[in-house]
């Protein structure tokens, strides 16, 4: 499964954003982007920027990310009509 993820370019270093995604920093490589500076909104694919984004398409993007309204897993399997 991949994931999209989207925030807030808060600093750069060495050729990376360190990026506000909903509280978390994450870090994502400038590969693709040069004209990205702190307080621009990106969207980030597999530690990638790949597109700076206005704020509302950059939350919209979280809000269709389930796994970031929440931290926690839960998995469930069933064998023998048993839920585990």
């Amino acid at each position: 499964m991949a994931l999209m993820l989207a925030g807030k370019v808060v600093e750069l270093r060495d050729g990376r954003a360190i990026v506000d995604v909903n509280g978390k920093l994450k870090e994502a490589r400038l590969d693709f982007l040069r004209d990205v500076k702190p307080g621009d909104y990106v969207r980030i694919y597999y530690g990638i920027v790949l597109e700076k984004v206005s704020k509302s398409e950059a939350e919209e993007t979280l809000a269709r990310c389930s796994y970031h309204r929440s931290s926690k897993l839960e998995l469930t399997f069933t064998v023998s009509n048993l839920k585990f």
